[in-house]
């Protein structure tokens, strides 16, 4: 099928980029006496953030689905507030890849729904995910340069702690179709990769490399 062919792709390529030095996982909190295994971050359960998801209610697969997309679509539009406002290359960089990956699932998504008649329910979590978008979103417009460029990335690491809490935690395991449960599983180490980069560019940023 198109859309396992096109995930693949998609682990693939995330798989060749966290193993790269330059998207090796850095801990923003290093302590030599008690090193953190960030560099097994794709495999290594996230604990629990300061999650969106902290209420999921009676999850089915078509609440699911909506959650995902207003994921993908929350990072996507981050993602595109930066070529106006960002002054690093590396920054941009990042946002590129973030604007190919999330569409990309989103492709994904798409497709599967249609080849299982499946409409995505708009429900708490999805709307909480939007909201949450639009007031960052507002706070992100305010700045350029480097405040920009800080704040951009810092929400980036937390916002793909979050995803990756929520995959493992909420959403893989209350999925109830195979094909389903088997895209958020395949998709899991494109968002730790993304997780990542984005710790990789913030201790760059924060020492002005």
């Amino acid at each position: 099928m198109l859309y396992r062919r096109t995930l693949l792709s998609i682990v693939a390529v995330a798989s060749l980029t966290s193993s790269c030095g330059l998207f090796r996982p850095v801990n923003p909190n290093p302590n030599p006496s008690s090193p953190q295994p960030f560099d097994s971050v794709a495999a290594t359960p996230i604990a629990e953030p300061s999650a969106l998801i902290t209420d999921p209610g009676a999850l089915n697969d078509a609440k699911i689905v909506a959650v995902v997309l207003a994921s993908n679509n929350t990072d996507i539009s981050y993602a595109r507030l930066v070529p106006s406002r960002g002054e690093r290359t590396d920054v941009k960089e990042y946002a590129r890849r973030m604007l190919t990956d999330h569409a990309s699932i989103n492709g994904l998504l798409t497709e599967l729904t249609t080849q299982l008649d499946l409409t995505p329910e708009d429900n708490v979590v999805s709307l909480e995910l939007r909201d949450e978008s639009a007031a960052k979103r507002d706070q992100m417009r305010e700045l350029s340069g480097y405040a920009f460029d800080s704040t951009y990335i810092e929400n980036e690491v937390s916002y793909h702690r979050t995803f990756l809490y929520s995959i493992d935690n909420t959403l893989e395991p209350r999925a109830r179709n195979d094909q389903l449960k088997t895209l958020l599983t395949s998709v899991r180490p494109v968002i730790a990769a993304h997780l990542a980069h984005a710790e990789q560019v913030r201790a760059n940023v924060l020492t002005r490399k």
